[in-house]
C-alpha cells in the first residue's frame, strides 16, 4: 500500500510498521490539454486529484509547490477520484489537468492530453509503496512475514526479469490485450523497483513531512518509529537476496 494512508492511521495511533518498500521513485504526471505548455500556466486552473491526504494528493502539491505554485491559492485541487474518475474529469473539461499514472496515463495520451509534468523528473521521492503490519502480528509472527518478504522479493525478481510473465499478468488485472501498453508498462516499472526494498528513514520522513499539512498528529513523531529495517536487513545479510538475482 502506499505509505501515506499507513503513515496517516499510524500517527493516530494505529500500531503500525513499515518493513519493506517496492519503490521510491514516483511514476506519476500531471496530464493537460495541449494550450497548457508550462507549469507555470496552472496558475488559476483546476487539477484533479485523489482524496485529500492520499498519496497521490501529497505528491500533486509537492510537485506544485516546486514550480512555485501554492495549492488551493494558486491551483485548485480538486478530488475527483480514482484514476478512472480523474480521466473521465478530464475528458469532459471539468479540470483543467489531472495527476494520472501507469495505463490511464498511456489512455489519456492517446486522447491527446499531453505530460505537462513527469514527477520521475523532479527531485521528489517517496515510498510509494509499502508493506505495511501491525507491530503486535511482527512481535508474534516475525518469522511469518520474514517468510511472506522472501516470496514478496522473488517476485520483484521476477516483475523487472520475465518480461512475457509479468505481461500476461499485467493484461489480466489491467484488462487490456493492447500489447504496446502492457510492453510500456513493463519498461516503465522494471526500473523503479527496487532490488534491495528496505524502508528508507530518510524519505519516510518527507512523506511524514508532507504529510503534516492535513494530519497535525505527525508533527511530534519520530519516523524510525515506524520504520522496521531489520527483516530486510537479515534477509541481505543471510545472502538470500544476492541468490535471487543469481549474485548479480
Amino acid at each position: 500500500m502506499s505509505s501515506a494512508p499507513a503513515l496517516t492511521a499510524w500517527a493516530r495511533g494505529a500500531e503500525l510498521s513499515a518493513v519493506g518498500v517496492t519503490s521510491n521513485r514516483l511514476l506519476h504526471v500531471i496530464m493537460t490539454r495541449s494550450s497548457i505548455k508550462k507549469p507555470e500556466e496552472l496558475k488559476g486552473k483546476k487539477i484533479g486529484g485523489d482524496r485529500y491526504g492520499s498519496l497521490s494528493d501529497l505528491i500533486l502539491r509537492a510537485a506544485l509547490r516546486h514550480y512555485n505554485l501554492v495549492p488551493d491559492r494558486d491551483v485548485a485541487v480538486i478530488q475527483t477520484g480514482g484514476l478512472p474518475e480523474r480521466l473521465g474529469a478530464l475528458k469532459v473539461g471539468a479540470v483543467d489537468g489531472a495527476i494520472i499514472t501507469g495505463d490511464t496515463a498511456l489512455e489519456a495520451e492517446k486522447l491527446g492530453f499531453h505530460k505537462l509534468i513527469d514527477l520521475s523528473r523532479l527531485p521528489i521521492q517517496y515510498p510509494s509503496s509499502t508493506i505495511i503490519v501491525s507491530k503486535s502480528f511482527l512481535a508474534a509472527k516475525r518469522d511469518t512475514v520474514k517468510r511472506f518478504l522472501r516470496g514478496w522479493i522473488e517476485g520483484i525478481k521476477t516483475a523487472k526479469t520475465d518480461k512475457e510473465y509479468t505481461v500476461s499478468v499485467m493484461q489480466k488485472f489491467l484488462k487490456t490485450s493492447d500489447r504496446s501498453v502492457l510492453d510500456k508498462i513493463f519498461e516503465v516499472y522494471k526500473t523503479v523497483h527496487e532490488k534491495i526494498p528496505i524502508p528508507d528513514p530518510k524519505l519516510m520522513g518527507v512523506a511524514l513531512t508532507q504529510l503534516a499539512a492535513t494530519v497535525p498528529q505527525t508533527n511530534p513523531l519520530k519516523v524510525e518509529d515506524f520504520t522496521d529495517r531489520s527483516l530486510i536487513a537479515e534477509l541481505e545479510s543471510e545472502g538470500f537476496i544476492a541468490k535471487v538475482y543469481d549474485g548479480r
